[in-house]
């Protein structure tokens, strides 16, 4: 009798050997460099961080004020509502450019990359606002980065709220990603010309929409009168979906590899 007689059979794990479904794989087509969405954006945090801590030290040394209004003015500080935008906004439009072909290649269908993609940008979103809400703690740990620098416990980002600048970091991240997701759609099937006529468009939409709401007498600043940064971050969701249902309208139809 041999080993193999003797040995029971053990249970086959049915999901040792499952292949990854379409949409997974999508989303690891994206997360392949991981340090073009994990790594350059704690390198925009951190190097801007560096910075105010270096304009704090300057100040502190040259201006004759008392450390704490300096530290109080930082309070002001914009720099976590701007350093990473513009990146993301590239890094949304660069998304299709990178891996749309490919992906079609593969045989994934429109849909089903343009879902996977949704996903990614969704938990690198997701990313952002825990890495945020983490830089926030560290700043409040270390009594504002040892010298009284607001960076991340500012009035744009809800004042050392941790569910405001979790708000705020995914609802910056989402729009921005969403927004280069959009243009690269209507760049690959219109080129430029189909850029500049959605940019006119966007803009006249905002204006009609600003005619209308003040025709109407809606007040807006009552609506951001309380909570105004949890409300602000909530607009920059909802917009960033628009731009999500918009770059899906268009890339369905759009050629693969222009």
């Amino acid at each position: 009798m041999t080993t193999n007689q003797l040995s029971p059979a053990l249970p086959e794990d049915r999901n040792a050997h499952r292949p990854a479904g379409p949409l997974m794989k999508i989303v690891r087509l994206h997360f392949a460099d991981p340090m073009r969405l994990i790594g350059v954006p704690m390198s925009i945090f951190a190097t801007t961080t560096a910075i105010c801590v270096v304009i704090m030290l300057l100040l502190r040394a040259f201006v004759p004020m008392d450390p704490a209004e300096l530290s109080e003015g930082f309070r002001y500080n914009q720099a976590p509502l701007w350093c990473f935008g513009g990146y993301f906004v590239s890094v949304g439009a660069m998304a299709y450019a990178r891996t749309m072909p490919f992906a079609m290649g593969m045989g994934a269908t429109r849909r089903q990359y343009w879902a996977g993609t949704a996903i990614a940008l969704l938990l690198e979103s997701v990313y952002i606002g825990v890495a945020m809400t983490v830089f926030l703690a560290i700043e409040k740990a270390t009594g504002h980065w040892f010298t009284g620098t607001h960076m991340f416990d500012v009035y744009v980002m809800g004042n050392g709220s941790y569910l405001d600048i979790f708000l705020m970091g995914f609802g910056i991240s989402m729009l921005t990603l969403f927004v280069g997701t959009m243009f690269a759609s209507v760049f690959v099937r219109w080129n430029q010309k189909g850029v500049l006529l959605v940019v006119f468009g966007i803009i006249a939409v905002f204006l009609l929409l600003a005619w209308m709401l003040l025709t109407l007498g809606v007040d807006v600043v009552s609506f951001f009168s309380t909570d105004i940064v949890a409300r602000v971050a909530v607009v920059l969701i909802v917009l960033g979906m628009l731009s999500a249902a918009g770059s899906w309208l268009v890339l369905r139809r759009a050629p693969v590899g222009r």
